[in-house]
């Protein structure tokens, strides 16, 4: 029934409890389970050095890889494999494309995240995927 899995994650508790929820689903039914962090776009104003910018965008997507191994860790634990992958972009769009792009049959998130402006529109990027998604999607707290 749910072969293939998709879960998106941005280093909220909600987005481990969605992992969680995966690694649980995929003991049970023996499901593939992809794992996908996407990086938003860093704002850059002006920044004179390039050895100085070059530094600032590698410990950012190091931080964002930082994300992808927590959950890589956290399936070792219980003795499951899961695939990972690093995106970038917006990431309702980004998530939507992939997600339709590789025909995953259900999609495991939290229903909010760490996105940018948290305090305004929280859960903005579920929103967008629970209302676009090509496939089921289960919303965790």
């Amino acid at each position: 029934m749910f072969t293939n899995i998709l879960v998106p994650v941005d280093g909220s508790d909600n987005s481990y409890r969605a992992l969680d929820a995966a690694l649980l689903l995929s003991e049970k039914l023996g499901s593939n389970i992809t794992v996908v962090h996407v990086m938003e776009q860093v704002p850059i104003t002006h920044i004179e050095s390039e050895k100085l910018l070059s530094e600032l965008l590698e410990a950012y997507k190091k931080e964002n890889q930082d994300i992808l191994s927590k959950c890589s860790e956290i399936a070792t634990q219980k003795g499951l494999t899961i695939n990972t992958l690093l995106l970038q972009g917006n990431p309702a769009s980004v998530i939507l494309n992939y997600s339709t792009k590789e025909k995953f049959d259900l999609l495991i998130m939290g229903s909010r995240g760490m996105g940018k402006f948290k305090e305004l529109i929280l859960g903005s990027v579920s929103s967008k995927i629970l209302h676009h998604s090509p496939c089921a999607v289960l919303l965790i707290r």
